[in-house]
């Protein structure tokens, strides 16, 4: 794995450094910005979500399509995870 090097203001890197010490049980700050990374990632992803159940058509098709993947799916659980 290749390691690089940014350059962050002082203030931002002892933040992060806080926030892997007292938030994430004391992990290293690259592991830190990974969950920082993920956490984000994971938002954007709801929010999307969320714009698409405000358009209730939108929302209704998305929830149709699901329900024909769920019929061809084959797994045998009929739709419940």
């Amino acid at each position: 794995m290749a390691l690089t090097t940014i350059k962050v203001k002082a203030e931002v890197r002892d933040e992060l450094a806080r926030l892997a010490a007292d938030d994430l049980g004391g992990v290293t700050l690259g592991t830190a910005l990974e969950h920082l990374l993920t956490e984000h990632r994971k938002a954007q992803i709801l929010a999307a979500y969320a714009r698409l159940e405000a358009v209730q058509t939108a929302w209704t098709d998305c929830q149709n399509e699901l329900d024909e993947w769920d019929a061809v799916a084959g797994d045998g659980l009929g739709g419940e995870a």
